[in-house]
């Protein structure tokens, strides 16, 4: 310290040790700078907040929890969406229930249409970008009842659905999303049966990847014969995974995980890819009577018991960075009820962020999932996601510590290490 200015000496001699390491450590913070117009915000979903959606398939089924009133947002959006606004938020993802828009195959409820039209233009009021979602894991019954993802007319019956969407709300909508995670609803509802329609076979989960990425391709189309310059993608949940072993078998298991969730990107028109990104696994196959697959998580686990792993975004995003189309991360986020762990999940999920942008990939804007807690399927009101909690006796909403850390990030568009 012997080059310091007289005067700085004589206040170094003024303060305490204790003083003088604060000071010193607040000196050698720096901020790392988000590219410019980078958008910054959370996502929800339709039957996850919104309430009183009482005729899709998730609604009528009697072997899985029910949303119920969920955070009542289809008449409270006001609120949450000015939380969002006052957090400093720039974008918003939400998603338009297609059972409530076409309660019966071809007739369509305009005042549903109407209330979406509110929302969108509320966000829009308040400056935020606005993302689209279309399908988000639910159904019609109507389309339920008909064989739902695995029948063949659900490709034309989800692009005139999407027509009328577009037509009423395409004005107010910068980024769309056709489906959510169709690589995950194929798995979880047709392979290991634990959402409706509960099915448990082996051909089927692929048809219905397969017919929602044609959907998908069909619906990219309407969009765009409406709007051309529109910006259409879907979004995919992508793990990172590792072979435990590093033996042929454990990176062939790898290599076949890797091909389901990318093949959508090979097989599928977009003009930007929707990554939603919480899983990290170390992967051995384990050839007995009682377990055939082995999934190390790694050391630090969320209360989901997902494990806490930032470089596997980083490790995706590079990998994303060949298919040379703007990213943006739709869902990334953690369960804590206690909010202990939350911005010290952000910012380092965020590093990563900011690691992969300086090594070349095109990521514009990252939205935290979730904004509100609200009901997570099969585990129904048990995990707790949101920047904003949620008494769901009383629907009265508490803004969380962590929430005003993110704020701080948006708002400087920048991470302070």
């Amino acid at each position: 310290m012997e080059d310091l200015s007289p005067a700085l000496g004589k206040l170094r001699a003024a303060l305490s040790p204790e003083q003088e390491r604060v000071i010193l450590k607040n000196l050698m913070k720096q901020k790392l700078k988000f590219p410019e117009g980078f958008l910054w915000g959370a996502s929800t979903s339709s039957y996850q907040i919104e309430g009183g959606i009482d005729n899709n398939d998730w609604a009528i089924s009697k072997k899985v929890p029910r949303a119920g009133k969920a955070c009542d947002s289809y008449n409270r959006y006001r609120e949450d969406f000015s939380m969002a606004k006052y957090l400093h938020h720039n974008a918003h993802r939400m998603s338009v229930e297609w059972a409530r828009i076409e309660p019966k195959k071809g007739q369509f409820n305009e005042d549903a249409l109407h209330r979406y039209h509110e929302m969108l233009q509320y966000l829009k009021d308040q400056g935020l970008k606005t993302f689209l979602t279309l399908h988000h894991f639910t159904n019609p019954i109507w389309f339920a009842e008909q064989g739902g993802w695995k029948n063949k007319r659900a490709v034309e019956d989800f692009a005139d659905y999407t027509a009328k969407v577009t037509q009423s709300l395409g004005h107010l909508v910068d980024f769309w999303i056709t489906v959510n995670e169709p690589k995950m609803y194929a798995g979880m509802a047709f392979a290991q049966g634990i959402w409706p329609p509960f099915e448990k076979g082996i051909i089927s989960p692929k048809r219905v990847y397969d017919l929602m990425l044609e959907a998908h391709n069909e619906a990219y189309d309407v969009i765009h014969s409406y709007y051309p310059q529109a910006q259409v993608g879907f979004s995919q949940n992508i793990a990172w995974s590792e072979a435990e072993h590093k033996d042929i078998i454990d990176r062939l298991a790898i290599k076949f995980a890797d091909w389901l969730s990318y093949l959508a990107l090979d097989k599928t028109r977009y003009d930007f890819i929707g990554l939603n990104h919480y899983m990290y696994y170390r992967v051995h196959l384990a050839f007995n009577l009682r377990k055939y697959l082995h999934i190390g998580r790694g050391d630090k686990l969320t209360e989901r018991g997902w494990a806490i792993h930032p470089d596997a975004l980083y490790l995706v995003l590079m990998k994303l960075k060949g298919y040379q189309k703007p990213i943006y991360i739709t869902e990334n986020g953690i369960a804590d009820s206690t909010d202990r762990y939350r911005e010290q999940y952000i910012r380092d999920y965020l590093l990563a962020v900011h690691r992969a942008i300086g090594d070349g990939a095109d990521v514009r804007g990252y939205l935290h999932w979730s904004l509100l807690d609200n009901f997570e399927w099969e585990d129904g009101y048990k995990w707790k996601f949101g920047l904003i909690k949620v008494d769901f006796k009383t629907l009265a909403r508490t803004i969380r510590e962590s929430a005003y850390s993110y704020s701080h990030i948006c708002q400087d568009n920048a991470l302070t290490v």
